[in-house]
């Protein structure tokens, strides 16, 4: 949704530095060591002062979780600065919980013929119990509710009125399933994802409340900044979201520090069995965490995931972050976008699966760019990142392989992998709705979502491709991307994009593209 070189060259020096290196890996966290790497110095700084700029006057989330895998939970506290960026006062404040999702096996968010891949040994709970809340150093009332007890509702004493801040504390525990979705664990890694309180997105149609939808991607947050201290066991290496800033050992444990700014999520993987490799390109560090058993494909998914940033920050705007990381997971749907991170799932690291993982892997890195940077409500509109993003895999193949190559995958991937859905569905004799423009609660299941969203989604990029040329196209786009950096970004706003880069209207064009 990340370099064991230095063993090789120690063989080949001196016993005194074969003991230097020893002693820095183990007092800086093994392979973590890498972390601390600084980008090139212009770069580096250029990077940093945009992301500091953005920062300012988000919401803040300071964190501090004990990880405990041989409970299978995570015990927390949280402190949230909520900033009322709106122009309207909020009397109540909404906040996902999303792991209660995953409480009752009658009311999980999968289909029931993803039931047993995502449970295989089957059927295991987790949930959130939040235990305390305060505001300001107050007691506070508070209620949960929604389909899966999945909303925390406080009501506020005061208005908070806009430009407005008030503290928000919570303390919580986390029970982690043995399941290998999103969030959960299996044999190798645990995949903590969408596991904190995270306050709802205030729009114009107020507070964004949806439940967690089986099918797509039900996710929709703004930036924020957050400074998280994870206490886990000294053996577990953590790959996340942000920059590590400093990792210290205590009693047998050790302690992350982690930052990340303007940022829309924040998850982590955690392994006792991680190995590293990395790979500098212009201001970012990436990262490939993988199993020894794996590690000829870590070794190429990074190098996929380089050259996928690399054209990405050419074809669309340059990627902010100082790092990205790939991450091998005990998870069973391919692949799941992050920021600053992505989840992977651990046998498309078999060699006859480096076609998909070479795949699996651009799209994610894309994802960087339409979800990540470039936000969307991916309830109500997913088509504009993972249309978008589609279609980025497919160019990343055309500028990498050339075009004969990006129109063979186009084809194989859009055009005939897509067909083979829709004659399916065809066979079945169903009434179809195949609008690209759908919410994820419309779709009965992945196939049909795939073959509208994915799919039939890319083609409208395609055709916009077609019509505008190869400069028009990424002028566009680029423009897209520059106007909404770090928002959430909606339709009007793609078309305020085509509209303003070609002088034309584009009504007509996406009306004949939604029938």
């Amino acid at each position: 949704m990340k370099l064991f070189v230095l063993k090789a060259e120690a063989k080949r020096r001196s016993l005194l530095l074969v003991l230097f290196i020893f002693i820095l890996l183990v007092s800086l966290g093994g392979a973590y060591i890498f972390r601390y790497a600084r980008p090139g110095e212009k770069n580096g700084r250029q990077a940093e002062t945009e992301l500091l700029k953005a920062s300012r006057g988000l919401n803040v989330y300071d964190m501090d979780v004990i990880f405990e895998p041989d409970d299978a939970q995570l015990i927390c506290k949280q402190s949230l600065k909520l900033v009322n960026r709106d122009d309207a006062e909020f009397n109540s404040v909404y906040f996902h919980l999303y792991p209660n999702a995953f409480k009752e096996e009658n009311r999980l968010p999968f289909l029931s013929d993803e039931k047993e891949a995502a449970y295989p040994n089957g059927f295991s709970p987790g949930w959130i119990d939040v235990e305390s809340v305060s505001i300001d150093d107050y007691p506070v009332d508070y209620q949960i509710g929604g389909y899966t007890n999945n909303i925390l509702a406080i009501l506020l004493d005061k208005p908070l009125k806009p430009g407005g801040s008030i503290n928000i504390a919570m303390e919580f525990r986390v029970k982690i399933p043995n399941s290998v979705g999103r969030l959960g664990y299996g044999d190798d890694t645990f995949n903590i994802t969408n596991w904190y309180p995270i306050v709802c997105v205030y729009d114009k149609d107020g507070w964004n409340t949806d439940p967690y939808y089986p099918v797509g991607d039900p996710f929709y947050s703004d930036v924020s900044n957050y400074l998280v201290r994870i206490k886990a066991p000294a053996d577990y290496v953590i790959a996340s979201t942000g920059d590590i800033i400093d990792i210290r050992d205590e009693d047998g444990y050790r302690i992350w520090e982690i930052e990340a700014l303007v940022v829309r999520d924040f998850a982590w993987i955690a392994s006792e069995r991680f190995e590293i490799e990395s790979q500098q390109l212009d201001h970012t560090m990436v990262y490939s965490y993988f199993l020894p058993e794996y590690r000829e494909g870590g070794v190429k998914a990074l190098e996929w995931a380089v050259s996928a940033l690399q054209i990405f920050n050419s074809c669309f705007g340059k990627y902010p972050y100082r790092q990205f990381s790939l991450v091998q997971s005990d998870f069973f749907v391919g692949g799941m976008e992050y920021p600053n991170l992505v989840m992977i799932d651990k046998n498309l690291y078999e060699e006859r699966q480096y076609p998909w993982l070479e795949y699996v892997t651009v799209h994610e890195t894309a994802h960087q760019w339409w979800y990540g940077v470039v936000g969307n409500d991916q309830i109500d509109e997913p088509w504009l990142d993972e249309a978008l993003t589609e279609y980025s895999t497919v160019l990343y193949y055309g500028h990498r392989y050339g075009r004969d190559r990006e129109r063979e995958i186009y084809n194989t991937m859009i055009v005939e992998g897509k067909q083979l859905f829709l004659e399916r569905y065809m066979s079945d004799e169903q009434e179809l709705e195949l609008s690209v423009d759908q919410p994820v609660y419309s779709f009965p299941d992945w196939l049909l979502y795939d073959l509208v969203i994915y799919g039939k989604g890319a083609g409208v990029f395609r055709e916009m491709h077609r019509i505008t040329g190869d400069e028009g196209f990424y002028e566009i786009l680029q423009e897209y991307y520059e106007n909404n950096k770090f928002e959430n970004a909606t339709f009007a706003d793609l078309l305020k994009a085509c509209e303003k880069v070609t002088g034309e209207s584009w009504d007509a064009f996406f009306e004949k593209q939604f029938d």
